[in-house]
């Protein structure tokens, strides 16, 4: 039931290349009149545009060679293979677009591989060394603490160049700020991710990374607790 002019436009057409021209000015007429007024003082240079061709060329599908992929992927890729992990599908009501879906969706269950560790050996492997976070969507920082619901494992500096993990007590308010922290973190994967990451024991404290050259690596000094 389409106008001949509506079947017109609904066809392959030419592809139109618009320039800047100060020194042409010109009125454009509307596309719909009635709808869109004319445009005035049009400083733009419309003419037809032929993609170029090949020229003998041809197209190399695929990949390059010496893409880094998975586990090697460059930081801010996302990936699933930097974690150990299982997948399930079924109904989990992630909350996507402010409602929960109805329908299956495919879960992701974290494996823990620091279960049964202490907070005291977590720490000692893991703050002062560089890590990443926001997973799957990483980005690299370095750790400065571990915390449980009871202490915080943090680097302490004796004399000039000796240096332990020490325990130190968490504050009165800082423990009911602690379990909000653990219960966001689980909320936040579970309901709009659909990540399963299990009962959370431990806070990893980071530093993201600001800037880095070969030469030198600047971590911001707000920290993330993660």
């Amino acid at each position: 039931m389409l106008t001949a002019e509506e079947k017109r436009r609904n066809t392959w057409g030419t592809s139109t290349r618009f320039t800047y021209d100060p020194n042409h000015v010109a009125t454009y007429p509307s596309s719909l009149p009635g709808f869109f007024p004319d445009i005035h003082r049009c400083t733009c240079v419309m003419k037809p545009f032929h993609l170029p061709t090949l020229d003998g060329l041809h197209l190399v599908e695929g990949l390059c060679d010496g893409v880094f992929l998975g586990a090697s992927a460059l930081a801010g890729f996302p990936s699933l293979n930097t974690l150990p992990y299982t997948a399930v599908l079924g109904y989990h009501a992630v909350n996507v677009f402010q409602s929960e879906s109805r329908n299956k969706s495919m879960i992701i269950h974290i494996q823990n591989r620091f279960e049964s560790q202490k907070g005291q050996a977590i720490a000692e492997e893991m703050v002062g060394k560089r890590t990443f976070v926001g997973w799957p969507y990483l980005q690299e920082g370095m750790v400065v603490a571990v915390s449980d619901n009871l202490f915080r494992y943090e680097k302490v500096v004796f004399g000039t160049d000796q240096e332990k993990i020490l325990a130190q007590p968490h504050r009165q308010e800082w423990l009911s700020l602690w379990q909000r922290k653990v219960e966001k973190i689980e909320s936040i994967y579970s309901k709009r991710f659909g990540v399963i990451v299990g009962q959370t024991d431990m806070l990893v404290h980071v530093r993201p990374l600001k800037g880095s050259c070969p030469y030198y690596t600047h971590y911001t000094s707000t920290e993330l607790s993660l």
